[in-house]
């Protein structure tokens, strides 16, 4: 007796609209504690070379809420790169996606023209970005859609 292999019961996909293919996803967990010793250690370096101004900014306005900020950025930033799959190095590097709050305060990327193009070299068109955190860790989710 033969019997019929499970997957030619599986209908075909539907046509997915462009856009919201996903390509890629990445995410990352981060300790707030780590975070805040690096910055306090290293000061304005660390800063310059892993936040951009805005980032910052935003984050020292936040009073003792900066070190969740803070994480949380750096998480999005280590998510993204793992997406691309390249990590952080001569493709990317932490400048290239600043992380803004839109008009709802959601957050989003801003991303340089170099990130811009490392995104477009693997089919996608845009970076989805969630954050969460505790008083303890930060965790951000990157989806890249084509």
């Amino acid at each position: 007796m033969k019997s019929e292999s499970p997957q030619s019961e599986i209908p075909p996909f539907p046509q997915i609209p462009a856009g919201t293919n996903v390509v890629a996803i990445g995410i990352d967990l981060e300790s707030v504690e780590r975070v805040r010793k690096a910055i306090e250690r290293h000061g304005n370096t660390f800063l310059e070379k892993v936040f951009t101004a805005e980032e910052t900014a935003l984050c020292k306005s936040r009073g003792n809420a900066q070190w969740t900020s803070f994480a949380a950025r750096w998480a999005a930033k280590e998510a993204f790169s793992k997406a691309l799959g390249s990590g952080i190095g001569a493709e990317f590097a932490m400048t290239d996606a600043g992380v803004i709050n839109d008009e709802r305060g959601a957050p989003a990327f801003v991303l340089s023209a170099r990130a811009q193009n490392a995104l477009r070299e693997r089919g996608a068109s845009r970076a989805l970005l969630s954050l969460s955190h505790t008083k303890d860790s930060a965790a951000a989710i990157v989806v890249f859609l084509a």
